[in-house]
């Protein structure tokens, strides 16, 4: 069961290209590099299990610059139209982050931040002169990707420092192709963005079987100028037991019906706070 999508829901990408025809390479290259952003920030908004959004062109301009207008092609029944502006908001807050700061943004991961320097190396005489993303969820909120930021982007995911070291959060987006590394993803909640985690081929089963659940990996981290966790080369993993929330006062009232004595309620605070 899907909802209907509401015509703010949107993502506007502006493509300024350096001379009045623009190469399709150059346009199918960045559309995908922006639609896997997308996914990628809406994995590490939301919950592990969230349905995921598939995006689609609504709307197309070819004038000056090339105006795109991405919105989802479907909302399933288990999102709300308010979970959408995650990774609207999410992707163009980062893309404005990264043109100021070589810093990794929230809900992001080395790889969407690399999404972003793949975006601007068509930055050149031949190509582009920007690329402007806007988000039209609520107030309109423009960000550009230009020779500044692909400049931070490059240096945020750059390792300049390494030591045995340990990320916790939530376990997600696991791949492990023939002849490669097992990878994860972990969604670390007190910096609000992804490590890329590598492990060793025979971790693979531990891997799985922790899909989704909270862990703390160790291994060999590395981290950016900013002293933020890019990556790490896992040597152990541990799941942790799930936070528990809060207590219900219902789950404990009644426990202990003699706790006043023969006093009343009344009578019984009354003697606490005047002890």
């Amino acid at each position: 069961m899907t909802i209907a999508v509401r015509d703010d829901s949107a993502l506007e990408v502006r493509i300024a290209p350096t001379s009045s025809r623009l190469d399709l390479k150059t346009y199918t290259q960045i559309l995908g590099e922006v639609r896997l952003s997308l996914e990628e920030v809406d994995r590490t908004a939301l919950p592990v299990r969230s349905p995921r959004l598939r995006w689609a062109i609504k709307d197309m301009k070819m004038e000056r610059d090339v105006r795109i207008i991405l919105v989802p092609a479907m909302v399933p029944a288990k999102r709300s139209q308010q979970s959408i502006a995650a990774p609207l908001n999410g992707f163009v807050d980062g893309v404005e982050l990264l043109s100021g700061s070589p810093k990794i943004p929230p809900f992001f991961s080395e790889r969407t931040v690399a999404r972003v320097g793949h975006i601007g190396k068509h930055i050149r005489p031949g190509g582009i002169e920007q690329v402007a993303v806007t988000s039209l969820n609520g107030d309109r909120h423009t960000a550009v990707v230009d020779e500044g930021t692909v400049s931070n982007a490059t240096q945020a995911v750059l390792p300049a420092k390494s030591a045995f070291s340990s990320v916790t959060g939530t376990l997600d987006v696991l791949s492990h192709s023939r002849g490669s590394s097992p990878r994860a993803l972990i969604r670390d909640p007190r910096t609000r963005h992804a490590v890329r985690v590598v492990a060793h081929s025979d971790h693979s089963e531990i891997l799985r079987n922790a899909w989704g659940r909270r862990v703390i990996a160790s291994g060999v981290l590395q981290r950016n100028t900013e002293g933020q966790a890019v990556s790490l080369q896992m040597t152990d993993l541990e799941v942790l037991p799930e936070h528990r929330g809060p207590m219900d006062p219902a789950d404990i009232l009644g426990i202990n019906p003699r706790i006043t004595g023969d006093l009343s309620t009344a009578e019984y605070l009354k003697q606490v706070r005047s002890a």
